[in-house]
């Protein structure tokens, strides 16, 4: 799921995308990072798909453009409903937590970090 998300993240928003942490040395990227994926259970039955919870940041010199690229993401997420993401298959996307924080370091940068819950299949590929 990573992979395809980086993927499409970096082609929607046209910045880079890195695991945990971007570099200082670029004006504006984000960073995914995978919270939890625990299984779907109702009562007694098991499913196979999983609630990926994964934390996008959208960090930027420019507040405006964190929430840009915020709400790119959701504008396009908000629709799938048995869809795919990249190539990964995604039954569903709900958008979650939401924090905001200023980093004086650098020259200054905003930071959106946005909580998205993906439901798939787990071992999809």
């Amino acid at each position: 799921m990573f992979t395809d998300l980086k993927t499409e993240i970096e082609a929607l928003l046209h910045v880079n995308a890195y695991p945990l942490i971007g570099p200082q040395t670029e004006s504006e990227f984000v960073t995914i990072q995978l919270i939890s994926d625990p299984p779907i259970v109702s009562g007694t039955i098991r499913t196979t798909l999983v609630a990926g919870r994964y934390q996008i940041s959208f960090v930027s010199s420019h507040y405006s453009r964190t929430e840009d690229m915020d709400k790119t993401l959701w504008g396009v997420w908000q629709n799938i409903a048995q869809g795919f993401i990249g190539t990964y298959p995604v039954q569903y996307v709900e958008r979650s937590g939401l924090s905001e924080s200023y980093d004086t370091a650098d020259g200054g940068k905003y930071r959106r970090a946005r909580d998205f819950i993906f439901y798939y299949p787990e071992g999809a590929s």
